[in-house]
């Protein structure tokens, strides 16, 4: 066997190592501090107040524990609403996104159908058309969550 199949193999094998590794952290981590009847009171108050990128990302290292239920439909809105009213504010969120990838996997997860179909047609029609220069990943990732959410409400016969 060559030298360099046996040491992609071991380069395989260990990265998968570290991969899980990883994940048994992180799930421990989340187990460590679910989400108290407290912060979930304050989280779900909190989400109507939420309309920068900054309090959302600060809602989100405090509470991000807690996104479930009625409080992730409250997010949700609220990122809807940032994409919505303050489009000009993308460039913030790429900032913000590129600094904690937790972040941006979390505010695109809530592009989703729990939204108003103009809301979702708006951002996905603010991505395809209205993308700040050097954001094209963000805005193609963000029309993409869009688009599917409509595709399944489509499905659920809801236009």
């Amino acid at each position: 066997m060559s030298e360099s199949r046996v040491l992609g193999h071991d380069l395989k094998g260990g990265l998968s190592l570290v991969f899980m590794s990883l994940l048994s952290i992180s799930m421990a981590c989340a187990k460590e501090h679910p989400c108290t009847d407290a912060e979930a009171q304050r989280a779900e108050t909190e989400t109507d107040t939420l309309r920068s990128w900054d309090s959302l990302h600060s809602w989100y290292k405090r509470y991000k524990q807690c996104d479930d239920g009625g409080i992730a439909e409250g997010y949700s809105e609220a990122v809807a609403r940032t994409l919505v009213d303050h489009w000009t504010a993308l460039p913030r969120l790429s900032k913000l996104a590129k600094s904690d990838a937790g972040f941006r996997r979390f505010v695109l997860g809530h592009v989703d159908a729990t939204l108003n179909n103009d809301d979702l047609k708006k951002i996905r029609a603010n991505a395809n058309t209205q993308c700040p220069s050097g954001l094209g990943a963000l805005c193609a990732d963000l029309a993409k969550e869009a688009d599917d959410a409509l595709k399944y409400l489509e499905s659920l016969g809801i236009k």
